[in-house]
């Protein structure tokens, strides 16, 4: 019997609702699935025959040893998806080498979290209004929507900054239009989710009041996220693509390859597809 550890976090021990129907697909096909914090006891993982990577939600916090831990992981059991890949994929620095070959992502720049830093790289976009956040974070955590004629706020933002950080434009779709999510399995695309900021706000996230709804993405929009994944360093076992749909183009907001929410609880069939995935990996190791 396969025993497959899925990682959580001390702060959430248990598996998500969404991540407890991927285990009940495993278990179906006959896996031995435990739940275990990647910031406690490593002997779950050790004893495991494959960690798979789920709701380590508070790495961002300790960013070298959750690094760290990837690495121990490396000399102990097989790891999906595989862990120098979710090393690349820990801070938000990636974007910039994936704008560099190609994909979508808005004009960005790199700052200091400073008030100086962003006016700074506000002027060289040539932004009136812009997001700034931090490469390293999640929940929009340290997010910020500024306008450069703001003094105060641009102060405020560079506070809750935790380091290096980043500026780009503020796109209004964002909140008109929300952001959609495509995840991908095994490279191949699976399903779409709809991202919708509360009113009044610009932050997706379920836990800042934002909805989220499947919907039917468009063919254009499902070949160019997955051409954004072949730019990625590595295979992977689960992607997710965020991105805001135009027309005919898209504006790329993450690749999110360490513990993104796939929305299991919206579309509880496609856990089979990342299930078998997850176990011919295995197997094929």
């Amino acid at each position: 019997m396969t025993h497959i550890a899925i990682a959580t976090c001390r702060k959430m021990p248990d598996l998500t609702p969404s991540d407890a129907v991927l285990a009940e697909a495993l278990a179906r096909r006959g896996a031995r699935v435990t739940a275990a914090p990647w910031n406690a006891d490593f002997e779950p993982f050790a004893q495991s025959d494959l960690t798979v990577i789920r709701s380590t939600w508070d790495y961002f916090d300790v960013a070298g040893d959750f690094a760290a831990w990837t690495r121990r992981l490396e000399e102990a059991t097989a790891t999906l998806n595989p862990p120098a890949l979710l090393r690349w994929n820990m801070t938000k620095a990636y974007l910039f080498e994936l704008a560099g070959k190609g994909a979508p992502v808005p004009p960005s720049r790199k700052i200091s979290p400073d008030a100086a830093s962003i006016a700074a790289a506000m002027d060289a976009l040539g932004l009136e209004e812009a997001i700034v956040k931090p490469l390293s974070g999640g929940t929009a955590s340290g997010l910020s929507r500024v306008r450069r004629d703001d003094a105060a706020a641009l102060t405020q933002a560079a506070s809750i900054l935790n380091g290096e950080s980043m500026v780009q434009p503020f796109l209004p779709e964002i909140a008109s239009h929300g952001e959609t999510s495509l995840v991908f399995f095994g490279g191949a695309f699976s399903h779409a989710i709809l991202k919708t900021p509360k009113a009044g706000d610009i932050r997706v996230q379920e836990d800042h009041g934002g909805r989220a709804a499947p919907v039917e993405a468009p063919g254009w929009a499902i070949d160019e996220a997955a051409r954004i994944l072949s730019l990625c360093p590595g295979e992977t076992a689960y992607a997710r693509v965020d991105a805001v749909l135009f027309d005919d183009h898209m504006a790329l907001m993450e690749v999110e390859l360490v513990e993104p929410e796939l929305f299991f609880v919206y579309r509880p069939e496609t856990a089979d597809r990342l299930a078998d995935i997850l176990l011919s990996r295995f197997n094929r190791s």
